[in-house]
């Protein structure tokens, strides 16, 4: 009976160490002053760092990242790279085509504005704003062109 009672009185009095060191454990440590994280990153510019420059043909106020495409051809077995630039308003964003894109389509250059309509499709156009192009969304992050019935022209979105 002895033996009994010391083995009870050794599990409760190990149920309330454990219990105390758990309240303990659990309660909200408050610390005493704000601290910095010392961990610098190269990723994320100090704040004394000035931005890197933009492109020249997106608008410094921009806060959306570009977005390149490549633009294939394939009737003419041509293809360059295109980047949709930073938001003009709600719908339309920036549109840069270099001068290698002329043999993928003659009027591409011209682009200047990435406009997404309201029935899903993509109209780009040049600064008077005449549609180059009218695309759909296709599979994925892909574009097809609807509206010039011969043209077979696709745009991918690179990651």
């Amino acid at each position: 009976m002895k033996a009994s009672l010391i083995i009870v009185m050794t599990a409760v009095s190990c149920a309330g160490v454990s219990a105390a060191g758990l309240a303990f454990w659990a309660a909200p440590q408050v610390p005493d002053r704000m601290a910095h994280d010392p961990i610098v990153l190269g990723t994320i510019p100090a704040a004394t760092t000035a931005p890197p420059p933009l492109s020249p043909h997106l608008h410094a106020g921009s806060v959306s990242p570009p977005a390149i495409f490549s633009v294939s051809n394939f009737k003419r077995k041509t293809v360059c790279l295109v980047e949709r630039g930073a938001a003009l308003t709600s719908r339309s964003r920036d549109f840069f085509a270099p001068p290698d894109c002329e043999q993928v389509w003659p009027s591409l250059t011209r682009a200047t504005t990435w406009t997404q309509n309201e029935d899903g499709s993509v109209t780009i156009s040049d600064p008077a704003g005449t549609t180059l192009l009218t695309l759909i969304r296709g599979q994925h992050f892909s574009y097809e062109v609807t509206d010039i019935p011969d043209a077979d022209l696709a745009l991918l979105m690179l990651p």
